[in-house]
């Protein structure tokens, strides 16, 4: 029988490690300064983890990115087009044209769009333009907060487990 499989890839325990201790950190964080339900944290701190600080770094920017634009959009279409299924379209429409008229937007462009889609939920929901401006920038502040844990993770790391120059 095969079982290679089940053979852990390379730094699967780093992983394990800085999305266990990235959760925790970010989601009691948090919650100590009131925010009752940091999941968006915990997706950040997910997305971000990288044993490489670059590859940590590129997807913090990517993250930053996407939130920022796909919370604008979002907010903007409300504003103009209000809480509808066709607002939703139209913004989900933009928030694709901006990924891919962009130069240099990140690889990752597609959860632009999916924020725009959570954010839009609250509006289909029936709530107003206020509360999806506090939805947005709750959502910007949780992504920031769980992307930062990451990357200072990974900044960390590679301080600690870079080879260093032997003494003179």
């Amino acid at each position: 029988m095969d079982v290679h499989f089940i053979t852990p890839r390379q730094n699967a325990l780093v992983y394990i490690v800085k999305i266990l201790s990235g959760t925790l950190l970010s989601w009691f964080g948090l919650r100590a300064v009131g925010i009752a339900e940091p999941y968006w944290a915990v997706i950040s701190v997910i997305i971000v983890t990288e044993p490489d600080f670059s590859v940590a770094r590129a997807n913090f920017r990517a993250r930053l990115i996407n939130t920022l634009s796909g919370s604008a959009i979002a907010f903007l279409t409300l504003v103009v087009l209000g809480g509808t299924f066709w607002a939703m379209l139209t913004a989900l429409i933009v928030a694709v044209l901006v990924a891919m008229l962009w130069s240099g937007y990140p690889s990752n462009w597609r959860l632009g769009p999916i924020t725009v889609v959570i954010l839009m939920s609250a509006a289909l929901q029936g709530q107003g333009p206020q509360q999806e401006l506090n939805l947005a920038l709750l959502r910007v502040a949780e992504v920031l907060a769980g992307s930062a844990v990451a990357l200072l993770q990974a900044l960390i790391y590679s301080r600690l487990l870079s080879p260093r120059p032997p003494a003179p």
